[in-house]
């Protein structure tokens, strides 16, 4: 189920989209080209952009998630991130995190001793079972491939769950979050994406 919220500072995102650049005080991001910048958009919906260095100007998506966890009571639940830069805020923001790179993050998670897990999709794909640790997934950000977001959630759903798998998904409105969640849900080709982002 789509998250919702809107972006409290847009205007790095709507010049990026327009014009391929955003400028900010001590920095800029540039992209060369249509794939470029539908990257750097989805970036961008998540409150920073890669350039000449990482900018942060937006934390919404991020308060957005404070308040999901909170009001699910804290339950177990895995994030899923695509950015390394999202990584490093989920860190931040959540110190007792677990990485599915962590000794025995697995077993951990299975016997409900982890209350957040992240997870790139990339590595939480074929063969992890995670089902016993939490019913709850939230993706902070979506990767481009259904056959990786729909593997991912079947982390959770998976013989030997005995609950309902909540799958959250956090969207940015009139963002390209709208594009890659509905081409995602939709199962159309997600290549036909790059292009709308830019309309």
């Amino acid at each position: 189920m789509p998250v919702r919220f809107d972006l409290v500072n847009r205007q790095p995102y709507d010049q990026m989209k327009k014009d391929f650049v955003a400028q900010f005080p001590n920095a800029q991001a540039v992209a060369v080209n249509a794939g470029v910048v539908t990257a750097k958009l989805q970036q961008m919906a998540s409150g920073f952009v890669y350039g000449d260095s990482t900018v942060w100007f937006d934390s919404t998506k991020f308060d957005a998630l404070d308040d999901l966890l909170a009001e699910n009571q804290h339950a177990n639940t895995i994030i899923a991130y695509t950015y390394r830069e999202e990584l490093a805020e989920l860190k931040r923001r959540y110190p007792r995190a677990v990485t599915l790179d962590e000794p025995d993050a697995i077993e951990r998670w299975n016997a409900g001793k982890v209350e957040l897990l992240l997870a790139h999709p990339k590595s939480a794909g074929h063969g992890l079972n995670l089902q016993h640790g939490g019913s709850k997934i939230i993706f902070l950000s979506l990767p481009w491939s259904l056959e990786l977001y729909e593997q991912t959630i079947g982390r959770l759903h998976r013989s030997g769950q005995r609950h309902d798998v909540w799958c959250y998904v956090m969207v940015a409105n009139k963002t390209v979050d709208e594009k890659i969640w509905a081409a995602l849900h939709d199962k159309r080709a997600i290549s036909d994406i790059a292009l709308e982002a830019l309309k």
